[in-house]
């Protein structure tokens, strides 16, 4: 299963470690051209889709990869997966 859960939070809290600059998720939203709707649910983790093009316009505003904001819920990179 795939979990967005705090995972924009986490970014977010980087961002200002390396700026200084503190963004909330609506600043977020607005700087990414996301609806805000749509990163208040990646960041509870209750999204059902992500259109990927809004995936691509939030990891250029924080700078970082899908795999930063899409992450395994059960901690186990492939598992279940056919070898």
């Amino acid at each position: 299963m795939i979990s967005t859960e705090n995972t924009l939070t986490v970014l977010l809290g980087r961002r200002q470690a390396r700026t200084g600059e503190r963004w909330s998720l609506r600043h977020l939203a607005r700087e990414a051209e996301v609806p805000k709707d749509l990163v208040y649910r990646l960041n509870a983790g209750t999204a059902r889709y992500v259109d990927l093009a809004a995936l691509d316009r939030l990891c250029r505003v924080l700078n970082c990869e899908p795999g930063d904001i899409l992450a395994r819920a059960d901690g186990a990179p492939g598992e279940g997966a056919a070898v």
